[in-house]
């Protein structure tokens, strides 16, 4: 049986509607189709484990898709075990709690002397989705549940932004750590003027769209005589490096991590769909591998 793969980096390429117009016609062809959900926001795991419960309603075959997680594939490989502070683990049974329900799910509220130490999110009275940890009222933990109950991810966070993160195996001991960094980015526009981009009126529109069709001679004409506008922007770059503690491997970037994580699953005749906003970081990790993009 044929399998297909798709990789899941982002809640947005998830809802895009050709990701689950693929997913329908993988299935329709009867093929083995599994779902990677490689989101650097693993509480988000649960949103798409959500997202797939409420596509199998209306379309039953849904139901046969395979849903990993980073956890699932790493959870018997070995770890570090984590200090104290690297994973804070809090009584919680000495505060005050609070119940409430939000969008159907369970939403536990522990306060001490008014003020929020922990909130936890549960799917039922047995299944604990999402623990949150507060200090002065600030995010400073969260942890995400597999479906047995168990921490399987922990995000340490610094002004609402996870910096560090960890995958735990089986025994709670660390497997992967995330880390955030950030780097700077200078990105050149240059725009002349007999750019179309400029054109504000139809009729220079049309003045510009006319130039489009002209020889390569007169092009270079033009160019000379016009004003070059060069303006360089300056901005920042988000992205992580990626630590394996079972063989202390390290990758440069999370797409360079990805690509060893497929190499676990991928066979001669595995198909494996991509975001396409993420296709153009992803592709040369892998020049080999006929990539579909949703």
């Amino acid at each position: 049986m044929q399998q297909i793969i798709f990789l899941v980096t982002s809640l947005n390429g998830m809802h895009k509607p050709n990701f689950s117009k693929q997913l329908l016609q993988a299935l329709a062809r009867g093929a083995r189709v599994s779902v990677m959900v490689a989101l650097i926001d693993f509480d988000a795991s649960w949103l798409v484990r959500e997202y797939l419960n409420r596509l199998a309603k209306k379309h039953r075959q849904v139901a046969d898709v395979e849903l990993v997680t980073l956890a699932d594939m790493f959870r018997h490989e070995s770890g570090l075990k984590l200090t104290s502070d690297e994973r804070n683990a809090p009584d919680l049974t000495s505060f005050d709690e609070r119940l409430f329900a939000d969008d159907q799910q369970q939403v536990k509220r522990y306060l001490n002397e008014g003020h929020l130490v922990a909130e936890l999110r549960q799917l039922d009275d047995e299944t604990p989705m999402v623990l949150r940890q507060y200090q002065a009222d600030q995010l400073v933990q969260t942890d995400t549940y597999g479906l047995d109950g168990q921490v399987v991810a922990i995000e340490k966070v610094v002004d609402e932004v996870a910096q560090t993160s960890y995958i735990l195996n089986e025994q709670g001991e660390a497997v992967l750590r995330f880390v955030r960094h950030e780097r700077p980015v200078e990105q050149v526009y240059n725009l002349s003027t007999n750019s179309v981009m400029t054109a504000v009126e139809f009729s220079g529109a049309k003045q510009n769209a006319e130039q489009a069709n002209m020889t390569q001679r007169q092009k270079e004409k033009v160019a000379a005589e016009a004003i070059d506008h060069t303006s360089i922007i300056s901005t920042t770059e988000t992205y992580y490096g990626v630590l394996a503690y079972s063989n202390y491997r390290r990758f440069a970037d999370v797409y360079a991590f990805y690509q060893a994580v497929l190499s676990r699953l991928l066979t001669s005749d595995t198909q494996l769909y991509v975001d396409l906003a993420a296709n153009a970081a992803f592709s040369p990790q892998m020049p080999n591998q006929l990539i579909f993009n949703y």
